[in-house]
């Protein structure tokens, strides 16, 4: 049967359905990106089963019709029908976001690669390029899940992680090119690496560098892709955090800038004050005024931008990379 359907894989209908696949696990995702974090209320989180949808200000059930992905925001406008709250456009990114990522596991496992990738990928059996696709899918989401939650609340979480580790290390199993041994080195490159570059970091400064959260992360990289995937995540999450992390720095020094407009002033003098005591105070407080620029001003050391979205990032891209970067490049023992 699988052969009969191969022919309908790069037809518009195989793409219009895995993109509403996606959108679905979007959906899902934001699920959990609200609940699975700790709250006040909530230190160990929610269920994602139960309760069911609900407006989170007025907490009436959302039915069906308002709770289907991508339309349902653009036709409610992003608001509640019961109580009319305003409801986050990080719900229609997740989805619009995952949907992509789906279309595109799609096509770099189903759809005509160029003939030097071909042999590499498009030899497989399809019913192995079907098993691919969905490994690539659920990485994707998985990653969609760490980075918003990230994001949001600048926490990795172990219940995210932990268990992916073990998933994705078993799925790994399940592509022709991967070695029984290729995840456990990975897990142990991808969580010993940070480790070692944040105890460095520790000594060196006495401040926290990499967290044990980015090292979970990329153990989990390394479960699916190997220590070359953690490599690869490591330093393209690297290059794009000095990008991305470098225009928040600029934009927030062009604002801070724009809000000095305040004209300067001095302390007033109190009856009885010689020339000299006003110099000094005036003095004290150029220095006060100094010190508190100093310690408002942006930097990256102070630009709190989490790191792990940036390698889930560049995990994705690998991910989707891997072929070319093996055909060209040859890292040692490969």
């Amino acid at each position: 049967m699988l052969r009969e359907l191969e022919p309908l894989a790069a037809s518009p209908a195989a793409y219009a359905f895995v993109v509403l696949l996606g959108l679905l696990w979007g959906s899902f995702a934001n699920v959990c990106i609200y609940r699975w974090p700790p709250t006040d209320e909530f230190p160990g989180g929610r269920s994602v089963v139960t309760p069911g949808s609900h407006c989170f200000a007025c907490k009436a059930p959302i039915r069906w019709y308002d709770n289907v992905p991508l339309a349902s925001w653009l036709w409610l406008r992003g608001r509640c029908r019961a109580c009319g709250a305003r409801f986050s456009m990080r719900y229609l990114v997740v989805e619009a976001l995952t949907g992509a990522l789906f279309a595109v596991a799609w096509w770099a496992t189903t759809a005509d690669l160029p003939a030097e990738l071909r042999g590499l990928v498009h030899a497989e059996p399809f019913d192995v390029r079907l098993i691919r696709f969905a490994i690539c899918a659920a990485f994707c989401v998985v990653m969609v899940v760490i980075t918003f939650i990230d994001l949001d609340h600048k926490l990795i979480l172990n219940k995210v992680t932990v268990p992916s580790i073990a998933v994705f290390y078993v799925l790994g199993l399940l592509l022709p090119e991967r070695a029984w041994w290729e995840g456990l080195v990975g897990v142990a490159v991808g969580y010993g690496v940070p480790w070692a570059i944040g105890e460095g970091y520790y000594r060196l400064t006495g401040r926290d560098g990499l967290g044990l959260g980015d090292g979970m992360l990329l153990a989990l990289v390394g479960a699916l892709l190997g220590w070359e995937g953690v490599l690869g995540a490591l330093f393209g999450g690297a290059l794009l955090g000095s990008v991305i992390g470098g225009a928040v720095l600029a934009i927030a020094r062009w604002r801070r800038q724009d809000s000095q407009v305040a004209p300067e002033t001095t302390p007033a003098a109190e009856p009885g004050d010689t020339a000299a005591d006003a110099a000094d105070a005036a003095d004290a407080a150029d220095a006060a005024d100094a010190a508190d620029a100093a310690d408002a001003a942006p930097s990256l050391m102070r630009t709190e931008v989490p790191f792990g979205p940036f390698l889930a990032m560049a995990a994705v891209f690998y991910l989707y990379a891997e072929p070319w970067i093996q055909l060209h490049f040859r890292f040692p023992g490969g």
